[in-house]
């Protein structure tokens, strides 16, 4: 009897043992997936996708270009830790060009959608481009969570018939009267074609270089006559240069926010921060087609 205790004993010790380390082995499993985005909108765009499976983290502030950014020891650190970097590309984010070399875990959103040389890199804009990127994010986190696949799946379909509908709305809403537009530079195309809006003027053709003085001059000719319903402005843009360029001219200012730099840390971490963004981009064309239908009605 004593044997058979013994023995009884050390295998349930070992069954404790393994119960144990298989306990360890699935609160080590069900760790949400780290994953750092380059920019803003791609946060977002991860965190919908992902849900509470992943850990969404930013590595630039949307109040910083992706043009022309540096990176901190701290960000070099989130690359080193993180399990799944995205990106668009070096046609956007130059400064991620070198640290993204040679790694593995990269996934750049540009690329993997066939969209590398378009002339405007902010691919987030097109509804259609986005759908891409959200089926090449989830398969990719489905392949480092097999467990988790169904999740990302449904997440991806849910986000997407929701996409589509604002995406409706919008166009519905700029069917006609188009709106005519100032904006800070070049990298709305996408949007606009998504709508069929007519491409409006730009302040600048970057962001990295400032407008000359004839180009100003000739802007604030045009603002003078009134042939804008509505100049748009980012929030990192130098309220020196548009406060200069507007004095005295009345036309109605509309904000537009790019990188998503007025979201709340709500809309960041709760899966619906990308439609709150792009709803907040189509609300601002929709503020300056009303500010034009205004203008027209009273012209004096």
């Amino acid at each position: 009897c004593y044997n058979i205790a013994f023995f009884t004993g050390v295998h349930v010790r070992r069954l404790i043992l393994a119960c144990l380390l298989a306990g360890i082995a699935c609160i080590s499993h069900a760790e949400p997936l780290r994953v750092v985005s380059s920019i803003k909108p791609l946060q977002l765009l991860v965190s919908a996708i992902g849900g509470p499976a992943v850990d969404s983290r930013l590595l630039l502030l949307p109040d910083f270009s992706p043009h022309d950014a540096r990176l901190k020891p701290s960000q070099w650190q989130m690359l080193e830790s993180a399990e799944l970097l995205v990106w668009v590309g070096p046609e956007l984010e130059r400064f991620l060009a070198t640290a993204m070399e040679g790694r593995g875990n990269v996934l750049g959103l540009q690329a993997a959608i066939g969209a590398v040389g378009a002339d405007d890199p902010h691919i987030w804009m097109s509804l259609a481009h986005v759908a891409a990127m959200a089926h090449q994010l989830r398969d990719r986190l489905s392949q480092l969570r097999p467990d988790e696949a169904a999740r990302f799946h449904g997440n991806t379909e849910q986000f997407l018939i929701r996409l589509q509908a604002l995406g409706a709305s919008f166009a519905a809403g700029l069917k006609q009267d188009l709106p005519h537009y100032l904006l800070p530079h070049n990298g709305y195309s996408h949007f606009e074609r998504q709508y069929g809006l007519v491409a409006g003027a730009l302040l600048s053709e970057s962001d990295e270089h400032l407008p000359g003085t004839a180009h100003l001059a000739a802007l604030r000719s045009r603002l003078l006559k009134g042939e804008f319903d509505c100049v748009f402005r980012e929030p990192q843009q130098s309220a020196r240069l548009i406060n200069r360029l507007l004095s005295g001219v009345d036309v109605q200012v509309v904000p537009l926010d790019p990188m998503g730099a007025t979201l709340s840390e709500a809309d960041t971490t709760n899966g619906t921060g990308f439609e709150r963004y792009y709803r907040k981009l189509g609300e601002a064309f929709l503020a300056c087609r009303q500010a034009g239908l205004v203008r027209l009605a009273d012209p004096g």
